[in-house]
């Protein structure tokens, strides 16, 4: 690793830019039933010692020690539930349109941001983060807290927190299918080759990976993407834009999510 950064400190310096050791962190992530396995004291960077930490910010994602996102998901709550304090002190003087403006700028911006890194998290974890969007469907509509919050949400068009995380993860997926995504996503995911010619050869169904790990493996892109995308209906999957699929896919999950009301 300290070679590695070391080749990487040289290419930088070679072109003009400059590796801020003081913001560099590190940390070893391992199964809890591991933890004691690995000893790393520490990582030269330059003229620094790095020692491992609990946590750290990577794109704007806290990344812990046993990938649980538990501290990601408390820094989301919290950094949304300040905004929404203070939208619900002005909301009474805004209009719809611009309530509807704000939330959005400020809460579903930052639920939306790298929100396919919760996929398959406890429904405790996920539930944390559909009560901010929940309270922001309250402050927005100024509809009491005791009223049910489903009503409302379907009003206003939202899909639940679950299913925006599903949203994400399969426009991800059509976009590693039609050239518009990075070549280290597209990689990941392979058409599905029967042995013989079936009936599903020209479904585009895509070839499902098992992962040796629940917490782990069935949360990779690799895993959940394929086995996400084969069961959506195939109007969708032979959808020829990514426009009419963002379409039809919020619709069926829409559908999917408010079926019983």
């Amino acid at each position: 690793m300290e070679a590695c950064i070391a080749d990487i400190r040289a290419w930088m310096r070679e072109n003009k830019l400059q590796l801020n050791e003081a913001k560099t962190e590190l940390v070893a992530i391992t199964p809890s039933r591991h933890k004691d396995t690995v000893d790393i004291e520490s990582v030269r960077i330059g003229n620094s010692n790095i020692t491992p930490t609990s946590t750290a910010r990577n794109l704007g994602a806290t990344f812990d020690q046993n990938m649980t996102l538990q501290p990601h998901v408390s820094a989301l709550v919290k950094s949304c539930n300040w905004h929404l304090r203070r939208i619900g002190q002005i909301r009474k003087f805004l209009t719809m349109e611009a309530s509807e403006k704000i939330v959005h700028a400020f809460i579903s911006s930052r639920l939306d941001n790298g929100n396919s890194l919760l996929y398959g998290l406890p429904d405790c974890q996920i539930q944390r983060v559909q009560d901010v969007h929940n309270t922001a469907a309250w402050i927005l509509t100024l509809t009491k807290k005791h009223d049910h919050i489903t009503p409302v949400l379907k009003s206003l068009h939202w899909l639940p927190v679950k299913q925006r995380i599903i949203f994400k993860i399969l426009t991800l997926t059509f976009k590693c299918l039609t050239g518009l995504a990075p070549y280290y996503l597209s990689e990941l995911l392979q058409p599905y080759s029967p042995p013989r010619l079936l009936r599903s050869s020209n479904n585009r169904l895509l070839k499902e990976f098992r992962s040796r790990t629940k917490s782990y493996g069935d949360r990779a892109f690799k895993t959940a993407a394929p086995k996400l995308w084969n069961k959506l209906p195939l109007s969708i999957r032979q959808s020829k834009t990514l426009a009419s699929f963002k379409s039809q896919l919020k619709h069926h999950l829409f559908k999917e999510a408010y079926k019983r009301t």
